[in-house]
């Protein structure tokens, strides 16, 4: 009787979809992985820093809802900052921006302007600094980009991001000798 019991009231409790997890469709800025998610030279760094900027513009890499814009407590150091939860307890921080192009509350879609990479807070040069929270938790971001975006990229200081994928920083360097050979 008792596993009858069990049985149904199995039955009836709703199962929880698994959580989706964030899948990069676009890069938020267009340059080369200056300093990776984790140890990097002995210290703690929880995001990404792209640099070596070809363009200064920062975009949503997947869509969401802006919950916060400017300097914001908690994040010290970030200077202004933009801040879209992805949902599922996601959110994807973009800091050191010189501007802002979006407000809180704003829906945001995937390649949306959302500012300008810049040099706010403490920073050592304009650059974007990119982290992925889950839950308050820092996340490597490069866990969830596609695997046919990471194909052939060894290391995350080899990453060089341009609009519609990645590819080793040698790569990035043929394109640019190749595009600026053709004008």
């Amino acid at each position: 009787m008792l596993a009858l019991l069990v049985a149904f009231a199995l039955a009836r409790t709703p199962v929880t979809p698994a959580q989706p997890v964030p899948t990069w469709s676009a890069w938020p800025a267009s340059g080369t992985v200056t300093s990776p998610f984790g140890d990097d030279a002995g210290r703690w760094h929880p995001g990404l820093d792209i640099g070596i900027l070809r363009s200064l513009t920062v975009r949503a890499a997947q869509p969401g809802r802006v919950i916060a814009v400017g300097p914001q407590t908690g994040f010290e150091g970030y200077g202004n900052v933009v801040e879209v939860a992805l949902g599922d307890g996601y959110v994807a921080l973009y800091a050191h921006l010189a501007d802002w192009q979006v407000g809180t509350g704003q829906q945001v879609v995937t390649g949306q302007h959302l500012g300008t990479a810049g040099c706010t807070g403490s920073c050592t040069g304009t650059h974007l600094h990119f982290e992925l929270r889950h839950d308050g938790e820092a996340v490597n971001p490069l866990r969830f980009f596609r695997k046919a975006q990471k194909r052939g990229v060894r290391r995350s200081a080899s990453f060089c991001f341009r609009s519609g994928g990645i590819s080793s920083t040698a790569a990035c360097r043929t394109n640019i000798r190749s595009s600026s050979s053709n004008t």
